[in-house]
C-alpha cells in the first residue's frame, strides 16, 4: 500500500483519557457528513484496505468523510476488551464528530466484528443521547465467530479452552486472561480474558449475534430491537462462513423478516466474489466497486 494523507484528531472518552481518530481527506469540500469504519478482531486504523478506495470514491454530492478509530481494543488489545467498552468509546466519539466537528449525518459501518460494535450500539447500549445517536449501520461481512472458530480450530482444545473459561467466570475470574497453553493453536499469541472467549465462543455470548442456529424466538429479539436504518453486505466468498451463497443470501433475508418494516436497506445484497476482507481484488476487481456503489447508495438514501 503506497502512502496516504490522514487528519489526526484526538477526542475524550473520559476527563482524563483520549483516543486517535484518523479523517481520510474527502472528494467532497467541507463535508458535512461522517462514515465511521470499524474494523475486526486483530484490525485497528488502515489493516482493511478497501476502506482507503471508499474515502476517496464515494460521490461528492454526498458530502461525507471517512474516519477510522483506533479503539482501545484495536490490534491484539481485542481479548481483554468488550463490546460494551468499545462503544463506550464509540458513543465519545459520535458527540465529538457532533459537538466539535458539527456533523450532521453519522453512519457506522463494521467489519467483521466491527459489525457486533455496530449492533450492540443499536441495540444493546441503552438510551443514546440524541447527540449520541447515529443515522445508519453498514455490516459488511457480519460472521459468527462462534462457529468461525468451530471451522478454525482444534474441537478438543476449543472444547477445553470453554471449559477453562466457565471454570474461571464461575470462580469470579472473568476479567482475568486464560493460559495461553489453554487456547487452541492459532490464538496463542494475544491475552484473551475468560468473558471475552466465552462471549465469542459461546452461544448468547454478547458477541453472538450472526450465528445461523438460532431459534426464530431468538432472532426476533437480536433484530426485532433494530430500529436504526442498517445495509447488510456479507461476502460471496467469505472464507469465515461455512455455508453456500445461496444459505447466506437466505439467511440475511431470514433476518430482516425480523426487523421493523423499511429497517433493512433495499441495497442490502452479497458483495459479488469477495472475501471476508473484501481484499482479493486482483482477482476480483468488481467486488470492491460495487461494495463502494452500494455504500454510497445506502448513504444518499438517508
Amino acid at each position: 500500500m503506497t502512502p496516504f494523507p490522514v487528519l489526526v484528531h484526538s477526542y475524550p472518552t473520559t476527563p482524563t483519557k483520549t483516543l486517535p481518530l484518523y479523517e481520510h481527506p474527502s472528494p467532497s469540500p467541507s463535508p458535512p457528513n461522517a462514515l465511521i469504519f470499524l474494523g475486526g478482531l486483530g484490525d485497528g486504523p488502515h489493516t482493511v484496505p478497501y476502506p482507503l478506495t471508499l474515502s476517496h470514491s464515494l460521490p461528492p454530492t454526498l458530502g461525507f468523510s471517512l474516519f477510522q478509530a483506533r479503539l482501545t481494543s484495536s490490534f491484539s488489545a481485542f481479548g481483554y476488551s468488550s463490546l460494551s467498552q468499545d462503544c463506550a468509546e464509540i458513543s465519545s466519539l459520535v458527540r465529538y464528530l457532533r459537538s466539535e466537528l458539527k456533523k450532521q449525518t453519522i453512519v457506522l459501518m463494521g467489519h467483521s466484528t466491527g459489525c457486533q460494535d455496530c449492533m450492540f450500539y443499536c441495540t444493546k447500549l441503552g438510551e443514546l443521547k440524541p447527540e449520541e445517536k447515529v443515522d445508519g449501520i453498514v455490516l459488511q461481512g457480519p460472521v459468527s465467530d462462534r462457529e468461525a472458530l468451530v471451522m478454525s480450530c482444534c474441537p478438543a482444545q476449543l472444547e477445553n479452552s470453554i471449559a477453562v473459561a466457565k471454570k474461571m467466570a464461575e470462580e469470579g475470574k472473568g476479567e482475568h486472561v486464560i493460559d495461553l497453553n489453554d487456547m487452541p493453536d492459532g490464538w496463542k499469541g494475544s491475552p484473551v480474558t475468560a468473558y471475552r472467549w466465552l462471549s465469542l465462543a459461546t452461544k448468547g455470548g454478547d458477541d453472538d449475534f450472526f450465528s445461523s442456529d438460532f431459534s426464530d424466538e431468538e432472532l426476533k429479539t437480536i433484530w426485532g430491537e433494530l430500529e436504526t436504518p442498517v445495509l447488510i453486505l456479507p461476502s460471496e466468498k467469505d472464507e469465515w462462513v461455512p455455508f453456500k451463497p445461496a444459505q447466506v443470501q437466505s439467511t440475511v433475508q431470514k433476518w430482516a423478516s425480523f426487523c421493523k418494516p423499511g429497517v433493512v436497506s433495499e441495497f442490502s445484497g452479497l458483495i459479488p466474489g469477495a472475501n471476508h476482507r473484501v481484499d482479493n481484488t486482483e482477482e476480483n476487481p468488481e467486488g470492491e466497486k460495487w461494495l463502494v456503489e452500494r455504500v454510497g447508495k445506502f448513504l444518499g438514501s438517508l
